[in-house]
């Protein structure tokens, strides 16, 4: 049996915030959100799957037009026969006027099955001797741990798990949790493979004793600074003694590359250049991609940043270029022990440095440690950079 799996599409949402694209630019990456997904569906009659699994968030709630999601029904009817399942996540919920349940809404064709139970709920396939099980967030999601007891099924050949999940111990960073499951798990409940969605990153596989069991596919189309790399579509075999073989087939037009410059050591603005150049050869990029530059390190506070001499922009489709993980080595202590009355500068350093030492927690040191920097930024008319901006 063979399928094809993606999730994390998040048609019609909002589009790199941190990245700072322009207006016209953001549009170019809604349309390649659709382009990707359209690849994504012909990737499914090309490798004449079985079936297409969508493990949630193939659009965003609060902001999804009703012609896309007619678009997204549109391509799925031009799959047909090939069923489609679909099992809503936190982003596009079974919320009041979902397009997925709107009797005004979008026509969704009789090969696309939606799970609109909070509660896991099987589809069996005869002619593949097949199920597949799904479960859909409601409109507050589904927060309980849902495959800690067994989930009933009806148990045939090959035995589809398909739900929006987090794995526990490989959330990325403030990621929402939502049915959070271990290995072990998953595992117990005996299918014979599970698409899980809501991680964004890269594939994740999970197997057992080297034998497959569930996978990630990550998201389709990178949109931000947090979805960097290769994003794909996951070609999936089930063969006769029950083995899982998986593929992965990229169809974004364009990837978001990460790039990180260590300026340490660097005496002048020639030389970061330098060191940038460098890595931007290293790192493959195409004219087509968004690269997101992140600079670090300990640099001279004198040091005067400026990338344009570059002319990065003429050279990719967008670049976003972040200083907020330098660290300008100016010494504070020195700075403190100068005459309070020699220096507004000293006068406000020691102030800042008293006020640390007050600090409740390691956050509220932090927060104070960057403002010192922003003061002395400003003190000194330098462009004030975020902090820890990426």
């Amino acid at each position: 049996m063979r399928f094809v799996q993606f999730a994390d599409v998040h048609l019609d949402s909002s589009i790199g915030g941190a990245l700072n694209l322009p207006a016209d630019k953001k549009a170019i990456l809604q349309e390649d959100l659709k382009a990707a997904l359209a690849r994504a569906c012909a990737l499914a009659g090309e490798t004449r799957a079985d079936m297409a699994l969508i493990p949630g968030d193939l659009f965003d709630y609060e902001s999804v037009r009703p012609e896309t999601a007619a678009f997204a029904a549109d391509l799925f009817r031009a799959i047909a026969p090939i069923p489609v399942f679909i099992t809503p996540g936190n982003h596009d919920n079974l919320w009041p006027g979902s397009p997925y349940t709107d009797p005004n809404g979008a026509k969704w064709p009789d090969n696309v099955h939606i799970f609109t139970d909070s509660c896991f709920k099987t589809i069996a396939l005869a002619e593949l001797d097949c199920t597949v099980t799904g479960i859909a967030h409601a409109h507050r999601g589904v927060t309980e741990r849902a495959l800690a007891t067994p989930i009933p099924c009806e148990k045939r050949k090959h035995n589809i798990l398909l739900f929006h999940g987090s794995r526990d111990g490989y959330a990325p960073p403030g990621k929402e949790t939502v049915i959070p499951f271990s290995d072990a798990e998953l595992i117990s409940q005996g299918f014979s493979y599970a698409a899980i969605g809501h991680y964004h990153s890269q594939c994740q596989i999970i197997d057992a004793q080297g034998n497959i069991r569930g996978a990630y596919s990550g998201c389709l189309q990178g949109r931000g600074v947090d979805e960097t790399g290769e994003k794909c579509v996951l070609v999936g075999e089930i063969d006769a003694d029950g083995r899982v073989i998986l593929e992965k087939r990229e169809v974004a037009q364009r990837q978001i590359i990460g790039i990180e410059v260590d300026v340490t050591g660097a005496a002048d603005n020639a030389a970061l250049l330098g060191k940038l150049e460098a890595m931007l050869a290293a790192s493959g990029a195409r004219q087509c991609d968004i690269v997101s530059i992140s600079l670090y390190g300990s640099a001279a506070s004198t040091l005067k940043i400026d990338t344009s001499a570059v002319e990065l922009s003429d050279r990719f489709f967008h670049v976003h270029v972040s200083a907020g993980r330098v660290e300008p080595d100016y010494d504070l202590e020195a700075l403190a022990m100068e005459s309070a009355a020699s220096s507004l500068k000293s006068d406000f350093v020691r102030r800042m440095l008293e006020l640390s030492e007050l600090a409740k927690d390691e956050s509220e040191r932090k927060t104070l440690h960057d403002a010192v920097y922003y003061g002395l930024y400003a003190l000194d008319g330098r462009k004030l950079e975020p902090r820890d901006a990426d």
